[in-house]
């Protein structure tokens, strides 16, 4: 597989989504995977703890949900992450080549705002803003360079509860 661009947010939204994330970057904390130094995030309607596996509920907004099973229907665990300066905040926003954990089944879909480079199955690929592209998270990836000054990813995956990774999100789906 590829990678395969799914989409694009359309022209009319894109400003308000960027915003919307903006906004997020104060919930946001450092990123504790052992792929990233400096890159903050917030766990979206599930998170996995990493070293246990454990699913918790996280963070959920009715709209950011619907939007999202708009990009990815069925999707119920995502991460937001953010790359640049944003008041006291800076985060380089990438991420070494890793292979993402057990807890996501093997497609991710994920929505760009900003440029960067992204390494994918040992290709690198310019992601633009508001591509949504959709890969096979178990092959190793990774972002490489923010080519704006600040990137936004909104990454969502389905939990893999063939595997034990059940949601606990009660939002009525």
């Amino acid at each position: 597989m590829t990678l395969t661009r799914v989409g694009q947010v359309r022209p009319d939204t894109i400003e308000d989504l960027r915003a919307w994330c903006q906004g997020m970057i104060s919930k946001m904390t450092s990123d504790v995977s052992s792929y990233t130094d400096t890159r903050y995030r917030v766990w979206l309607f599930n998170e996995c703890n990493l070293s246990n596996g454990e699913i918790i509920p996280a963070y959920y907004d009715e709209r950011l949900w619907k939007f999202c099973q708009y990009v990815y229907p069925g999707c119920n665990i995502g991460l937001l992450t953010f790359g640049g300066k944003f008041e006291n905040v800076k985060s380089d926003g990438l991420i070494r080549p890793h292979r993402d954990h057990q807890y996501a089944q093997p497609i991710a879909r994920t929505v760009n705002l900003g440029k960067c480079l992204f390494g994918y199955d040992g290709k690198v690929y310019e992601l633009n803003d508001g591509d949504i592209t959709q890969f096979n998270c178990k092959r190793i990836h990774s972002v490489d360079k923010i080519l704006s000054d600040e990137r936004f990813s909104i990454c969502l995956w389905k939990l893999n509860e063939a595997k034990g990774y059940v949601s606990k999100l009660n939002a009525g789906y």
